[in-house]
């Protein structure tokens, strides 16, 4: 069971912004459809739903269940600023893997709120006792790479031609793996 009693949230970017950590919860509809509308087109080529339509938004939002995918919302305010996503499954031979997602605003990125949101992740997923955390990234979003290296990810694999994009193009897919210090061991 993941503990929510730590949010709301805030917490400080290294520019002295301070932003508000909570869990997406069914409201957030409009101002996570908002958020995705700006992510620039390159970004989106690689997502695994098209976030261009509301109504994919909204599914997520009537099927929330944080024990499957935990949803945390970076706000200023009331205007979605990042989206962390914790994917788990309850059985079977991946159920001590967490999959990460993140995705930040243009106007945010490079002052550490991707960072702080996979810390955030990272503290969920030892909570929940699980053994890894995984991000899958395509090979041009090198930054990204780097990102998740830097804070002792590891490449665990790369796949050659396995990420299709939505305009048909074939891209390398990097498997990183973090391994938690989870007295569950392993």
């Amino acid at each position: 069971m993941i503990d929510l009693a730590r949010y709301p949230r805030e917490i400080t970017l290294h520019n002295g912004v301070t932003l508000v950590f909570r869990p997406m919860d069914r409201d957030d509809v409009g101002r996570l459809w908002v958020f995705f509308q700006q992510i620039p087109p390159e970004d989106k080529m690689f997502f695994r739903q098209d976030v261009s339509r509301r109504e994919v938004v909204q599914h997520w939002a009537e099927t929330l269940d944080y024990g499957l995918v935990l949803p945390i919302l970076a706000l200023e305010g009331d205007r979605v600023v990042g989206d962390a996503t914790l994917h788990r499954r309850r059985t079977g031979w991946k159920q001590r893997v967490g999959v990460v997602r993140v995705q930040i605003a243009p106007d945010y990125r490079h002052i550490g709120l991707g960072t702080a949101m996979v810390r955030e992740l990272r503290h969920i997923g030892e909570k929940s006792a699980l053994q890894y955390l995984m991000a899958e990234v395509i090979e041009e979003q090198a930054a990204a790479v780097r990102a998740f290296e830097k804070m002792g990810f590891v490449r665990g694999a790369t796949y050659r031609n396995f990420v299709v994009d939505q305009k048909g193009g074939l891209h390398n897919l990097h498997v990183l793996l973090y391994r938690m210090s989870s007295p569950t061991g392993g």
